[in-house]
Parts: C-alpha cells; structure tokens; sequence
C-alpha cells in the first residue's frame, strides 16, 4: 500500500506499507494539492470505558468489547490503556481475571493495564469520584498479586504516595523492575515527599488540575509543586470541563515549554463517551450522570458521597487532541505528539511515522476543521468514514 499524504509539520510525504509495518517514508517531489494529513494513532493512557460500554464492571460478551474498541479506533485510538478504578480486592481479582483473558485472546487496541487506586489519598479534596472506604496503603503483596494475575499487561498504576511514603517507595521500586510505570495522582504529594516518590521512580501525574483542593495555598499547592519537579510529565483532560480553557492553557503550556516535553493528554473517557445519549450511566459501582453540556458527574439527587464531582469524562481522543490545540494555543503538531507518540514512549511502544515501526496511524481530511478519514492499525484498515 502506497500514500501520498501531508504530515502535520506540512511536509509532503510518500508512505510505503508493507504488511503491518512502514517500509518506507520518504518527502514527496513536488507539490499535491488536497492530500489528506497522515499522522501517528493516538494513543490514551486512561480509558475507563467507551461507547456505553463501562470497562470497570464485567463486559458481557465479545461483541461488547468489539463495539468499545471500535468506537476507539473511530476516533483514531490506536492504543489505550484499559483503566481501573478504586475497587474492593475481590472486585480487581474480578474484574482482572476476565480482562486479562480477553486481551490475550483477542487485545484490539488495548495494550494493557492502568491501575487508578486503591492506593490514593481517602481525603474529600483528593479522592474525587473514588469511593474512600475501598483505599488502602501501599503494598507488595497486592503488587504481587496483580502481576500473578495479568503479568506484563500491567502497565501503569496512580498512587498517592503521602498515604504511606515508605511503603510508596517499596512499590514503586519493586514495580519498576517489573516494568511497571508509576504516576501520582489524587494526591497532596509536595515538597520532600513528591520528591522522594520521584526519586524512586514515579514519571508523571495523572490529570493534574483534577481531584485536588478547590481552595489552596496560593503557592504552597500540588499545582505548582508538580510543575516544579524537574522531569516530571502530566496528564490534562482536554474537555475544558475538568479544568476550564484559561487554566489548562497555563498547564499545558508550562509543561510543553519546559527544557524536555512534559505534557500528556488523555480522556479519561468513561462508558458515556461515543454513547450518544445523556442520564444515567456507570462508573463500576459508582453511579454517574451526563448532563446536557456533555460531563459526567456523580447526581446531585444521590447518596453517592460527592454529589456533583467529575466521574471521568466523555470527551474522545480525537476531538481531544484539537480541542487541546485550541485552549493551550499549540501547534497541532505538539498536541498530536502529546496525545500519541510521547505516552508511547514512556511504555515502550514503537510509534511513529518511521521506517520499520508498526503502521498504526490515522488518515485526516485537509480541511480548517479537520475530520477523521481513516484510522490503520499494523497496516490494516479499522476504520474508515461513511
């Protein structure tokens, strides 16, 4: 298969594919009017459930999974990482056991596992839409168990390290030898304590705006504590909802313009997104309701503790990643990266418009408000528009 197609830098580009991989990329002779713009899949880090479809309760057959993978790739998901939320022990052996069998059977675009809690901060400024009583410290022995359950598909696990430092330390020591990624995350982490996480081992922060105080010290807080941290990347949801345009556009742009790029993006989507229907819907075992403007909070009528906070979002990776570009005033170039072959790296992941490396890409219609033509996976076609 041979594409002529416009890279997001603007040049032109003759992409050769041979089987599932690039065989060759090389710049266009010449000048072509409309071609289409080929850019890397995106790939999301946290992706709690799509297309009505809610990851953190058993999927009842393969043609649910089917259905929520391929709402992914309609909107240009290559790769994602299928996310847990707090949960009682029995409910991860639960819900792991069955995951785990289908991705070995049959993983689509999901490349694995991202871990959000127990091990966060109970604390009502912290825990967002988690439920406090199923969170606990650090431990080994709960490490141990999930890679007996899953092995390498563990791939990321959100800590908040203050709940137990020491014993924070040890797991995120002992993981990393494992090949486990760690990020902190509705937490209070500052100061030594943020430090030593990072000194340990801990790369990132998730959604960083998010499941922190609404009142804080003006400048003794998580915010300017985690953009202070020298190396230290961060996830943003990009919806203007989780954190309003104004302030994701001072975040995102402390972090892109920092000496090494540290800005992620992710959805956090959770089974609303690409659902097409507002009310009620869920979050494991939490209760969740759409509102016309499209978030998805715990209802204000509920006897959910937290009436009212954010419970993921419904915000897609594509509309995302131009969505980012708009608030944050970036190239679109820097916000595709952020959203694709930056959080690849950190895994792994051999991602990319280079030669040899998996044609996993995406196909876009050269107009102002571009729209999503095809997206290709190992070179084979998963979704192309009506």
């Amino acid at each position: 298969m041979k594409i002529t197609a416009r890279s997001l830098s603007g040049e032109i580009l003759d992409v050769q594919v041979d089987g599932s991989v690039f065989k060759k990329v090389s710049k266009h002779k010449g000048d072509v009017l409309d071609l289409p713009w080929i850019a890397p899949g995106l790939i999301d880090i946290q992706i709690n459930g799509f297309g009505g479809i809610d990851f953190n309760r058993p999927i009842e057959s393969d043609a649910a999974w089917e259905h929520a993978t391929q709402q992914l790739y309609a909107h240009g998901c290559t790769g994602f990482l299928l996310t847990l939320i707090t949960n009682r022990e029995e409910g991860y052996r639960e819900l792991l056991g069955d995951l785990v069998t289908r991705l070995r059977r049959d993983p689509r675009n999901c490349f694995g596992f991202h871990l959000e809690g127990p091990w966060l901060n109970p604390d009502p400024s912290f825990r967002g839409a988690h439920r406090s009583e199923w969170m606990q410290k650090p431990a080994l022995s709960l490490l141990k168990e999930w890679r007996g359950l899953v092995g390498d598909w563990l791939k990321l696990i959100t800590l908040a390290p203050e709940v137990d430092l020491d014993a924070a330390v040890t797991v995120i020591t002992e993981g990393k030898k494992q090949g486990v990624e760690f990020f902190i995350g509705h937490s209070g982490a500052m100061g030594e304590t943020l430090a030593r996480a990072v000194k340990a081992g801990a790369i990132g922060w998730t959604h960083l705006g998010n499941a922190a105080p609404a009142l804080a010290p003006k400048f003794d807080n998580v915010l300017f504590h985690a953009l202070a941290q020298p190396g230290l990347m961060a996830s943003l949801i990009p919806d203007g909802v989780h954190v309003p345009p104004h302030a994701f556009r001072a975040l995102a742009q402390a972090l892109e313009q920092a000496a090494s790029s540290r800005l992620l993006l992710t959805t956090d989507a959770m089974a609303g997104a690409a659902a097409g229907r507002k009310g009620r819907t869920t979050l494991g075992e939490v209760e969740v309701e759409i509102g016309a403007d499209g978030s998805a909070r715990l209802p204000e009528s509920s006897s959910q503790p937290g009436p009212g906070r954010l419970a993921g979002s419904t915000l897609t990776p594509f509309a995302g990643v131009f969505l980012a570009e708009k608030m944050a005033g970036l190239y679109l170039e820097d916000a595709w990266e952020a959203f694709s072959t930056r959080p690849a790296s950190i895994f792994g992941l051999k991602h990319g418009l280079v030669e040899g490396q998996p044609a996993d890409f995406c196909l876009l219609s050269p107009e102002k408000t571009p729209y999503l033509l095809a997206t290709y996976q190992r070179g084979k076609c998963v979704y192309e528009a009506p």
